[in-house]
Protein backbone atom coordinates (compact mmCIF):
# COMPACT_ATOMS: atom_id res chain seq x y z
CA UNK A 1 0.00 0.00 0.00
CA UNK A 2 1.07 3.60 -0.41
CA UNK A 3 1.53 5.99 2.45
CA UNK A 4 2.25 9.70 2.08
CA UNK A 5 5.48 10.32 3.99
CA UNK A 6 5.67 13.91 5.21
CA UNK A 7 9.47 13.89 5.31
CA UNK A 8 9.47 12.74 1.67
CA UNK A 9 7.03 15.54 0.77
CA UNK A 10 9.42 18.09 2.25
CA UNK A 11 12.47 16.51 0.64
CA UNK A 12 10.85 16.31 -2.81
CA UNK A 13 9.80 19.97 -2.66
CA UNK A 14 13.25 21.07 -1.49
CA UNK A 15 14.88 19.00 -4.25
CA UNK A 16 12.52 20.39 -6.87
CA UNK A 17 13.18 23.94 -5.75
CA UNK A 18 16.92 23.39 -5.97
CA UNK A 19 16.99 21.51 -9.27
CA UNK A 20 14.16 22.92 -11.37
CA UNK A 21 14.87 25.66 -13.85
CA UNK A 22 12.37 27.89 -15.56
CA UNK A 23 12.20 25.95 -18.82
CA UNK A 24 13.30 22.44 -17.80
CA UNK A 25 11.45 19.78 -15.85
CA UNK A 26 12.97 17.17 -13.54
CA UNK A 27 12.04 13.53 -13.38
CA UNK A 28 11.02 11.49 -10.37
CA UNK A 29 13.86 9.11 -11.27
CA UNK A 30 16.42 11.92 -10.94
CA UNK A 31 14.88 12.94 -7.62
CA UNK A 32 15.01 9.35 -6.40
CA UNK A 33 18.70 9.16 -7.33
CA UNK A 34 19.38 12.24 -5.18
CA UNK A 35 17.01 11.13 -2.40
CA UNK A 36 18.08 7.49 -2.31
CA UNK A 37 16.65 6.89 1.18
CA UNK A 38 13.22 6.73 -0.49
CA UNK A 39 12.02 4.10 -2.93
CA UNK A 40 11.01 4.93 -6.48
CA UNK A 41 7.38 4.25 -5.48
CA UNK A 42 7.65 6.67 -2.53
CA UNK A 43 8.93 9.46 -4.78
CA UNK A 44 6.41 8.79 -7.56
CA UNK A 45 3.49 8.62 -5.11
CA UNK A 46 4.63 11.81 -3.39
CA UNK A 47 4.79 13.58 -6.76
CA UNK A 48 1.31 12.29 -7.59
CA UNK A 49 -0.14 13.60 -4.33
CA UNK A 50 1.73 16.92 -4.49
CA UNK A 51 0.26 17.38 -7.97
CA UNK A 52 -3.23 16.53 -6.72
CA UNK A 53 -2.79 18.98 -3.82
CA UNK A 54 -1.84 21.73 -6.27
CA UNK A 55 1.70 22.11 -4.85
CA UNK A 56 3.44 21.10 -8.08
CA UNK A 57 2.58 20.77 -11.76
CA UNK A 58 3.72 17.44 -13.11
CA UNK A 59 3.17 14.99 -15.94
CA UNK A 60 2.90 11.25 -15.28
CA UNK A 61 4.10 8.71 -17.81
CA UNK A 62 3.27 5.08 -18.53
CA UNK A 63 6.84 4.06 -17.72
CA UNK A 64 6.22 4.94 -14.07
CA UNK A 65 8.00 8.27 -13.91
CA UNK A 66 6.78 11.75 -13.20
CA UNK A 67 8.12 14.95 -14.69
CA UNK A 68 7.83 17.96 -12.40
CA UNK A 69 7.49 21.14 -14.41
CA UNK A 70 7.11 23.65 -11.60
CA UNK A 71 6.30 24.31 -7.98
CA UNK A 72 3.06 26.26 -7.80
CA UNK A 73 2.53 29.35 -5.68
CA UNK A 74 0.69 27.19 -3.13
CA UNK A 75 3.63 24.80 -3.17
CA UNK A 76 6.05 27.63 -2.46
CA UNK A 77 3.87 28.83 0.43
CA UNK A 78 3.79 25.32 1.89
CA UNK A 79 7.54 24.88 1.42
CA UNK A 80 8.29 28.24 3.01
CA UNK A 81 6.38 27.08 6.10
CA UNK A 82 8.33 23.83 6.44
CA UNK A 83 11.75 24.78 5.01
CA UNK A 84 13.48 25.85 8.24
CA UNK A 85 14.94 22.82 10.03
CA UNK A 86 14.02 24.16 13.47
CA UNK A 87 10.42 24.79 12.42
CA UNK A 88 10.26 21.37 10.74
CA UNK A 89 11.57 19.56 13.84
CA UNK A 90 9.07 21.34 16.09
CA UNK A 91 6.26 20.64 13.62
CA UNK A 92 7.21 16.96 13.39
CA UNK A 93 7.39 16.73 17.18
CA UNK A 94 3.84 18.05 17.50
CA UNK A 95 2.52 15.84 14.69
CA UNK A 96 4.20 12.72 16.08
CA UNK A 97 1.53 12.63 18.79
CA UNK A 98 -1.06 11.68 16.15
CA UNK A 99 -1.38 8.56 14.03
CA UNK A 100 -2.03 10.51 10.84
CA UNK A 101 -2.26 14.11 9.69
CA UNK A 102 -3.11 15.65 6.35
CA UNK A 103 -0.85 18.05 4.46
CA UNK A 104 -3.22 20.88 5.35
CA UNK A 105 -2.74 20.06 9.05
CA UNK A 106 1.04 19.94 8.55
CA UNK A 107 0.83 23.37 6.93
CA UNK A 108 -1.36 24.77 9.72
CA UNK A 109 0.89 23.42 12.47
CA UNK A 110 4.03 24.73 10.74
CA UNK A 111 2.38 28.14 10.35
CA UNK A 112 1.52 28.17 14.07
CA UNK A 113 5.06 27.10 15.01
CA UNK A 114 6.50 29.97 12.93
CA UNK A 115 3.99 32.41 14.45
CA UNK A 116 4.96 31.32 17.97
CA UNK A 117 8.67 31.73 17.20
CA UNK A 118 8.02 35.24 15.87
CA UNK A 119 5.85 36.20 18.85
CA UNK A 120 8.47 34.90 21.29
CA UNK A 121 11.23 36.81 19.53
CA UNK A 122 9.27 40.07 19.95
CA UNK A 123 9.12 39.73 23.73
Amino acid sequence: YMKLIHECVRDVLLDAEENLSLFNSISSSDIQTRLSKYSHDDIYYTCLKLNEAGFIKADFYLNGTAGIEEITYSGHLFLDNIRDNNVWKKTQNILSKFTSTSLSIVQNVATQVISNIIINSLK
